[in-house]
C-alpha cells in the first residue's frame, strides 16, 4: 500500500507480530493490502489485512473496533476473522483463507449465471447478512468483488466493517464503492441494514444479467441516476428473465429505503420463489351462481314445457346454421371467407414473443394476425441466447392493428434470419 505518495515497501517474508508470515500479496485498494500468509503457530494459511502507516491514529482505532467487531460474526458464509493487531506502525487483521474465485471473477468468466445458481448464492449472502445484522455489524460494502466463491461453491462475504469505519473526505473511497452504494448513503445519511440489502440487490442483478446495473455511465452520471432514476430493470438487460424476477429485485433496489426488503433473507427467500415460478399473480375465480335447491334438498328442474320450448328453440338454430352453410356461395366472397373477418382479425391481441427464437415469434406473430409484414433487426443493447427475440412491436396484449404489421428485434447469431 502506498503511504504518503512513497513507493509501497516490498512485505514478503515480513512476520506480523511474531506469528503471521507474510507470503504473497493478493489485492490492494483503499483499505490497505490483502496478503496471504502463513500462521505459524497453528501451521495453516491465513490472509491478512494490512492497513498501512499512511492511515491516522484516530482511523486505525475504528479500523481496529470494526475489525473485533466482525470477529463476532461467526456463520458459515462469512469469512471468520481471527485475530487483530497493531504491528510497528501497521494495524493488521488476520482471516481465514479462502480458495476460491470472487463473483466479480465468475461474472467476468462466465457472464450471466443460471437463475437457480445466482438464486442460491444470493441466498448464502443473504444468510452470512442477517447473521452480522443481527451482531450488530454493517457492511457497507456489499458487491461482488467482495463475496467470494470457493472450490465447493460455498460463498463467502469478506471485508465486513471497513468502509463503516471511514470518516471525512480524504477517506472517501472507503465509504464504499459508487457503483454499489445505497442511494440514501450517497445523500450522506448514516447506513442501516437496509443500505446492505440494496448492495445486495445489485449483486443479484449482475448476477442474472452478468454485467452491472447501470454498465457504462460515469460515476457522477451513475450516482445522479441512482438518486433520480427508477430501479434498472432486469429484463431490459437479459432476456427471458421472469418478470416476477425482476419485480423482486426491483423492490430490493428501491430508492427510499423504508420501501425495500426489511432484511436480506426476506429478499432472498421471495428471490427464490419468484426464480421457481411461485409468484404468479392469478385473477380470483368467481364460483358460478348456486342453483335454486328444493326444500327436500334436491335439485329443481325446470318445468316440462319449458324444457320442451327450450328443446324447439335449440332445434330451430341448429337447422338455420346447417342451412346457411349448405348455401352456394353467392357473394363473390372466397370460400370460407367471411363479411366480419377483417373485424376479427382486428379484434385479436398481440401475442408476446419476447424470450422465443426469432422463427418461432414470427410464426406466432403471422398467426395472430400479423399477416402483411413483420420486420426484424438485431438489437445492439441486448445479449443472450442468439436469435432470441429481445423486443416487439406493437407490445403484448395489443389490438392487432389493421395494417397487420409488426417489428421484432433479436439477439445477432449465425443462421437467424435464413429462410426468413
Amino acid at each position: 500500500m502506498t503511504a504518503r505518495g512513497t513507493a509501497p515497501e516490498r512485505r514478503d517474508g515480513r512476520v506480523l507480530g511474531g506469528r503471521y508470515r507474510l507470503v504473497s500479496r493478493v489485492d490492494e485498494g483503499g483499505a490497505g493490502e490483502v496478503w496471504r500468509g502463513r500462521d505459524e503457530r497453528l501451521d495453516r494459511d491465513v490472509a491478512v489485512k494490512l492497513l498501512g502507516d499512511g492511515a491516522d491514529a484516530a482511523f486505525r482505532e475504528r479500523f481496529t473496533d470494526e475489525a473485533r467487531r466482525a470477529a463476532t460474526v461467526a456463520h458459515p458464509n462469512v469469512v471468520t476473522v481471527f485475530d487483530q493487531g497493531q504491528d510497528g506502525p501497521d494495524a493488521y487483521m488476520v482471516m481465514e483463507y479462502v480458495r476460491g474465485r470472487t463473483l466479480r471473477e465468475v461474472t467476468a468468466d462466465r457472464g450471466p449465471l443460471t437463475l437457480q445458481e445466482a438464486t442460491r448464492i444470493v441466498a448464502q449472502v443473504a444468510d452470512a447478512l442477517d447473521a452480522a445484522h443481527g451482531a450488530g455489524v454493517l457492511h457497507c460494502d456489499v458487491k461482488p468483488a467482495n463475496v467470494i466463491l470457493d472450490d465447493r461453491g460455498v460463498a463467502k462475504l469478506t471485508d465486513f466493517g471497513v468502509a463503516r469505519a471511514a470518516r471525512g473526505p480524504a477517506e472517501q473511497e472507503l465509504l464504499g464503492t459508487p457503483r454499489y452504494i445505497a442511494p440514501e448513503r450517497v445523500e450522506g445519511k448514516a447506513p442501516t441494514p437496509a443500505s446492505d440489502v440494496y448492495g445486495l440487490g445489485l449483486v443479484a442483478y449482475e448476477l442474472i444479467a452478468g454485467r452491472p446495473a447501470l454498465e457504462g455511465l460515469d460515476t457522477d452520471d451513475l450516482l445522479r441516476e441512482r438518486l433520480e432514476g427508477p430501479a434498472p430493470s432486469l429484463r431490459r438487460a437479459r432476456v427471458g428473465v421472469p418478470a416476477s424476477v425482476d419485480l423482486v429485485v426491483a423492490k430490493a433496489l428501491a430508492r427510499d429505503p423504508g420501501r425495500r426488503y426489511q432484511s436480506a433473507g426476506e429478499f432472498a427467500r421471495d428471490l427464490l420463489s419468484a426464480a421457481r415460478g411461485e409468484h404468479t399473480q392469478t385473477m380470483p375465480v368467481v364460483p358460478p351462481p348456486p342453483r335454486p335447491l328444493r326444500r327436500d334438498g334436491g335439485i329443481r328442474l325446470p318445468p316440462l314445457d319449458t324444457a320442451a320450448a327450450l328443446l324447439a328453440v335449440t332445434l330451430v338454430v341448429l337447422a338455420v346454421v346447417l342451412l346457411f352453410m349448405n348455401f352456394p356461395n353467392v357473394s363473390g366472397m372466397p370460400p370460407g371467407a367471411s363479411p366480419t373477418a377483417g373485424a376479427t382479425a382486428a379484434a385479436r391481441v398481440t401475442p408476446n414473443v419476447v424470450g422465443k427464437q426469432l422463427r418461432e415469434g414470427i410464426d406466432e406473430l403471422k398467426r395472430a394476425g400479423y399477416t402483411t409484414r413483420i420486420s426484424y433487426a438485431p438489437d445492439p443493447e441486448n445479449r443472450g441466447r442468439p436469435c432470441t427475440i429481445t423486443r416487439q412491436q406493437p407490445a403484448e396484449g395489443q389490438p392487432v392493428p389493421s395494417s397487420r404489421t409488426a417489428s421484432v428485434q433479436y439477439v445477432s447469431g449465425q443462421g437467424c434470419t435464413a429462410g426468413l
